[in-house]
């Protein structure tokens, strides 16, 4: 494993982006999406995480080098000789996500596994884990134990279980699962 798969919560926080054009724009929507707040390099000392998508590869690496020397995890588009980290293609079921990586090695190669995960995996998956979530309380009283808990769960969660997260229907019947 190359890298260390995270999910980073940037919420109200300050993420440095240099760079203009397509590159830049994609970057920002993403951090706006995860409600963060797009700043540039002079708001630096506030931020933890930093963005660099310029064409020139010198003036992207010496960005890089100026971000990392004040102290911030980078990702340099393009360049991933230059990151800290990488970001994946991320399938959104929010909340759930799933996100998929190459370190860096082609970006192309995981969206296109992301594509095709889309296809396969239902929109209810959100839902679900919502429903889930919201009835976390009364599964702990229903089953006390945690191993009893996890087994319940696993067995409702499998392939053709009453809860099966691959049929749309799942999301629906977490109540009705509860009271069984």
């Amino acid at each position: 494993m190359l890298s260390l798969p995270l999910f980073h919560r940037i919420a109200g926080k300050r993420v440095v982006v240099i760079g203009a054009g397509d590159m830049a724009d994609a970057k920002r929507r993403l951090i706006g999406r995860a409600g963060g707040i797009c700043c540039g390099e002079t708001e630096a000392h506030h931020a933890d995480l930093g963005f660099v998508a310029l064409d020139d590869a010198r003036a992207a690496e010496i960005a890089a080098r100026r971000l990392k020397a004040q102290g911030l995890l980078v990702n340099v588009a393009d360049r991933p000789d230059l990151c800290d980290f990488t970001l994946p293609s991320v399938l959104d079921r929010e909340p759930v996500q799933i996100a998929i990586g190459t370190s860096g090695a082609s970006a192309g190669l995981a969206k296109h596994i992301r594509l095709r995960l889309e296809t396969l995996l239902p929109q209810s998956l959100g839902q679900l884990a919502e429903a889930l979530a919201a009835v976390r309380d009364q599964m702990r009283a229903h089953y006390p134990d945690g191993n009893q808990r996890r087994k319940a769960l696993d067995a409702a969660l499998s392939p053709n279980g009453f809860l099966d997260p691959m049929q749309e229907a799942s999301a629906g019947r977490v109540e009705a699962w509860l009271g069984r």
